[in-house]
């Protein structure tokens, strides 16, 4: 583990408020949906769940959706709007310019490659097929760095032995010119990996490798800049594979934060219905000083902290829509943490 001490550690210390948002108006919830900003309200589309009630080891069958939620700015409750071309979840989303993308992703056929543009037009969503990925990819992570919006990692197929170390980038301004192919990630290929950005860079961090088709989780951590390439930062002080992605960026203190996500610790145990739940730690990385800081966890009263869920960033807060609570088991619950002004402390 990254050591620091005490004092280091509270002189550092941001601390963060939750609370609960209006929650999906569906029964168990989705994980692997879309999720972002569109004008003036949030968007949350697509995403898979276990509907007849059997969890995956129990013989259920997973079930994906083409749902369209919106939730209009200071709304009380999220209204059905249309439906995505197919049924999607897994795959990659960015905002920008009263814009919503979706990339690539799964359903019950595979792994797909369509993106797709999603405009809110009238009141009405409207919805434009775009350029291809390369390839077919899921459990891929994706971000928008300035108008650049990247998709780093996945796999091509379902039941694919190892996970990809690709990084794909196109430029929202022209996405009529489709997808530049960028240097690969170093290390391993990955999946269901976080991506974060100060505004300049892209930062990956973590993920799972297919290593012979079984997952081995990661804690190595890079940061990409264009015309530089990759660089190797410091490892986390535990893996957290699958966390609500993109992670949240602190400009002021330049500090990443990232909320939860799998360390693979239970992952070889056979614990069912009676598991415990992912992590509810917040690992925060300062980038000018190299280092990880965990002293803080997310202290929800409502809920347990979800994974496998699309991050939506503004100003001071991070929204964390639906996702999976525990193996197999998903959540309608929509939370907000607000980073409350730093305050360091004398111990």
């Amino acid at each position: 583990m990254v050591s620091c001490n005490v004092g280091d550690a509270q002189h550092h210390r941001n601390d963060w408020k939750w609370s609960m948002m209006p929650p999906v108006p569906d029964t168990l919830g989705f994980a692997g949906s879309f999720a972002g900003k569109l004008d003036d309200g949030i968007i949350l589309l697509g995403g898979a769940n276990f509907p007849d009630g059997k969890l995956p080891w129990e013989g259920g069958k997973k079930h994906w959706t083409d749902k369209i939620f919106f939730l209009e700015d200071n709304s009380r409750e999220w209204l059905e709007r249309g439906r995505l071309p197919i049924r999607l979840g897994y795959g990659a989303s960015a905002s920008l310019e009263n814009a919503f993308y979706v990339g690539g992703g799964s359903n019950e056929t595979g792994h797909q490659d369509k993106v797709y543009r999603i405009t809110l037009e009238n009141d009405s969503l409207q919805t434009v097929e775009l350029q291809p990925l390369p390839m077919p990819l899921a459990n891929m992570s994706g971000i928008r760095v300035g108008t650049s919006w990247y998709i780093v990692g996945g796999t091509t197929k379902p039941d694919a032995v190892q996970a990809e170390n690709v990084c794909f980038r196109m430029d929202l301004k022209q996405p009529e010119d489709g997808w530049d192919v960028c240097p690969p990630l170093p290390g391993d290929g990955r999946m269901l990996a976080v991506l974060g950005t100060d505004g300049k860079a892209l930062y990956v961090f973590s993920g799972v490798a297919l290593r012979d088709g079984q997952r081995q989780y990661l804690r190595d951590t890079y940061r990409y800049r264009p015309g530089e390439g990759w660089a190797k930062l410091t490892n986390l002080p535990r893996a957290v594979a699958a966390a609500p992605s993109p992670c949240f960026y602190d400009s002021d203190n330049e500090q990443f934060f990232i909320f939860g996500g799998d360390d693979g610790e239970l992952a070889q145990m056979q614990l069912g219905r009676g598991h415990p739940g992912f992590s509810n730690r917040i690992h925060m990385f300062d980038v000018e000083r190299q280092k990880w800081y965990d002293q803080q966890t997310m202290d929800l009263l409502d809920s347990l902290p979800p994974v496998t869920t699309t991050a939506i960033v503004v100003r001071d807060t991070v929204v964390l829509p639906m996702g999976e609570v525990k193996p197999g088991i998903r959540t309608s619950q929509v939370i907000q943490g607000s980073m409350l002004p730093h305050k360091a402390k004398n111990l």
